[in-house]
């Protein structure tokens, strides 16, 4: 499958299971990130999903089939004040259902036992992302191949796939020109990796993202 999209969708902890399990069976790859966020900080999880457009239109059924919003009570001030300034009146407020953002893939490529490689898009120079979801026992070793060439990558521990298996998400931030050096590390370690193991499944499944600003604070 040639990812055109890359959709990130936030959704309730409690919702994650049976959405991922709808997406799956849907023939979709899910990768689940366990996250922290909402007015409320609670625990909830984002999924990322690599898909084509015409795909969209029902994965955000499935999505809205399976994300439920609903309202609860939380205090308008923190708790720490509300010891200051004795009782404050809890207010509803609505949580849950889904967030979803849908990015456009610049390029995709999954290296494996049958590699393959798309360009999605046009090209474009400036900062790109580069989204790298691994097998979790061969992260080391592609982490490593991108760290010894300077590389800076992020690692989020993962699940996913359709046996929900650990993996592991990188995050690199590279200019525009490194992307084939950075795709080309990522394919000769999972190319020796397949090698020695007999790798039937993906090694790895890389989306290339272009990214409007980067600031380094």
């Amino acid at each position: 499958m040639e990812a055109e999209l890359l959709l990130l969708a936030i959704i309730q902890a409690q919702d994650a299971e049976y959405a991922t399990r709808a997406l799956t069976q849907a023939g979709l790859r899910v990768t689940r990130v366990g996250s922290v966020g909402g007015s409320l900080r609670t625990e909830n999880a984002t999924l990322l999903v690599g898909l084509k457009r015409d795909e969209m239109p029902r994965t955000i059924q499935l999505l809205t089939e399976h994300c439920h919003a609903q309202t609860t009570f939380a205090n308008a001030i923190t708790e720490a004040a509300s010891w200051h300034s004795g009782y404050i009146a809890p207010i509803e407020v609505t949580v849950g259902g889904a967030t979803v953002f849908a990015l456009a893939v610049e390029r995709f490529a999954r290296f494996g036992s049958q590699p393959e490689r798309a360009v999605s898009a046009a090209q474009e120079a400036g900062m790109k992302l580069v989204v790298a979801i691994v097998s979790q026992e061969y992260s080391d070793f592609v982490l490593d191949a991108l760290t010894g060439a300077e590389y800076r990558a992020t690692r989020i521990s993962t699940t996913g796939g359709f046996w929900r298996k650990g993996n592991a998400t990188l995050l690199i931030g590279v200019e525009a020109t490194q992307v084939d050096d950075v795709l080309k590390l990522i394919e000769d370690v999972c190319a020796s990796i397949v090698s020695k193991a007999n790798l039937q499944l993906s090694c790895a499944t890389v989306f290339v993202l272009n990214t409007e600003r980067h600031v380094r604070i």
